[in-house]
């Protein structure tokens, strides 16, 4: 008896996916065993980044199958939760290599005295946990990723000259946070508040999920050691560390979906939301008075990341959309500001924001990728992050009224601290005689890479858009002919490109 082709096709890209999704997370693990084994001792680099490559490659294998299938989402392995333990969907298709191409410029950014076999190794770890965070959904699997994730980042702050402080406030916040994970997850396990019969047990544990969310996210009152991480480590490690936002796809996979079958699931989204409202708003203020770099980055980090947790607390599919947009947007131009102050301070030391600097002249081609980096992520026209606003705000607006007020003032502070911060480094009188900081072609390549998606996706985001209003009227349960089209602004920008 032949077998039917078209029977075939959807196993075949079931096949392909898990082995893309296996290379992804398995490729740092073999640049680790290579760097452990005595490979490469004085260029760890080599190894790591061709991995990392590896692993962009294949995650831009995971985009391309996942759009060439009917929408659907993949899944393999036990289920648990409503969870299952591989699951590639149209959120994995666009976080994942977005996270692969932030890992891989951190890398490449990274100067060589910062890049010892022990770090490169830590970098590859992490980079490896976060793509399997991505590519499952079953709760027990994502608190051991959660511990796993957070483990090389303390060992670093720990390592770093100084920052012991910074170390006890992580450790502190990641093991409060991940107490309640694990707790709450058990609970809700146990009496799932998704059903209709739940208890208190399962409506508890969900609180204690939302709680461990606020907590590694730094969210307002839990955000003090968001600002000190990028004080106190690496920049390295504080990218790694934060631009992934593991926090909030554990949202997604664990509270976002479960909404309509439970009330205090329900109330916790809103709890959520509210309170990284007021984080956004906090964060892009505090951003204003920052008298170093760091705190400006930490500060504006801390803002964004508040910004993506409101959107996906919304129930309107057209604010969760907006909420996936700035997870890439920011993601992608915090990490360039980021690697920019830190391929600087390694030139010239530490950069304060209380007197002008006057680094224009030292370092011109860092100054222009630091002002495109600063204008893509507070929302210039053309770029990504105008995209996400334009859909956060819409749908906040159509949701409520005071969220998307907040969203705009958040949005308008923060475009405040960038612009002072450009200013106040790269503004103000030059040493005629002073040395020149010209930028290394790993740099240019890895700020290039980073700068590239944010304009393309933003002069023509009709398929980024239309492929994550599938994926949150999937998450909220809503028919994809029913999840609304782009708003007009939208279309134009993508009819005029």
């Amino acid at each position: 008896m032949t077998a039917d082709p078209a029977a075939a096709i959807p196993d075949a890209l079931h096949g392909a996916m898990l082995l893309l999704t296996a290379a992804a997370v398995v490729a740092p693990l073999i640049a680790v065993a290579v760097l452990k084994l005595g490979g490469f001792p004085t260029s760890p680099r080599t190894p790591a980044a061709a991995a990392l490559l590896i692993s962009c490659l294949a995650a831009s294998g995971i985009v391309l199958l996942w759009n060439s299938g009917n929408g659907e989402s993949f899944s393999s392995g036990e289920r648990l939760g409503g969870g299952s333990l591989i699951q590639i969907d149209g959120i994995t298709a666009v976080l994942m290599p977005t996270v692969a191409v932030i890992e891989l410029a951190i890398l490449l950014v990274a100067p060589k005295r910062f890049l010892d076999v022990p770090a490169t190794a830590r970098i590859l770890c992490a980079a490896s946990a976060t793509f399997a965070a991505f590519a499952t959904s079953h709760p027990l699997v994502l608190v051991a990723i959660w511990v796993v994730t957070a483990l090389p980042t303390w060992i670093s702050i720990r390592g770093t000259p100084g920052s012991r402080p910074a170390a006890r406030v992580f450790a502190t916040a990641m093991l409060v946070s991940l107490g309640c994970l694990t707790s709450g997850t058990v609970m809700m396990l146990v009496d799932p508040p998704w059903e209709r019969h739940a208890g208190i047990v399962g409506n508890a544990g969900g609180w204690l999920v939302a709680l461990a969310v606020l907590v590694r996210k730094g969210i307002f009152p839990f955000h003090s050691w968001y600002p000190a991480l990028f004080s106190g480590a690496p920049m390295s490690t504080a990218l790694a560390a934060t631009m992934p936002q593991i926090a909030a796809y554990t949202a997604v996979r664990l509270l976002i979906g479960h909404a309509d079958h439970g009330d205090g699931v329900a109330l916790e989204l809103v709890t959520l939301s509210q309170l990284a409202l007021v984080t956004a708003v906090y964060g892009g203020a505090l951003a204003l008075v920052q008298r170093d770099l760091r705190g400006l980055i930490g500060t504006l980090a801390m803002s964004q990341s508040a910004m993506v947790l409101a959107g996906l607390a919304g129930k309107v599919p057209m604010e969760l959309n907006g909420a996936f947009c700035v997870w890439i947007s920011s993601g992608l131009a915090l990490t360039g500001i980021g690697l920019v102050a830190w391929a600087i301070e390694s030139r010239a030391g530490p950069l304060s924001l209380a007197t002008p600097q006057g680094r224009f002249r030292d370092a011109p081609e860092l100054a222009a990728f630091f002002l495109l980096f600063g204008l893509a992520a507070i929302g210039l026209p053309g770029t990504l992050s105008f995209v996400a606003d334009d859909l956060i705000v819409s749908g906040s607006l159509d949701d409520q009224l005071h969220a998307g007020l907040m969203t705009i003032a958040s949005t308008v502070l923060c475009a405040i601290a960038v612009l002072r911060g450009w200013f106040m480094v790269f503004g103000g009188p030059t040493a005629i005689d002073g040395p020149k900081h010209l930028i290394l072609r790993r740099e240019r390549v890895a700020m290039t890479g980073l700068l590239v998606p944010l304009f393309v996706l933003g002069l023509y985001p009709a398929p980024l858009v239309r492929s994550l209003e599938r994926a949150a009227g999937q998450l909220l349960g809503v028919p994809v002919e029913e999840s609304g089209n782009p708003p007009p602004s939208l279309q134009e920008s993508s009819s005029g490109s």
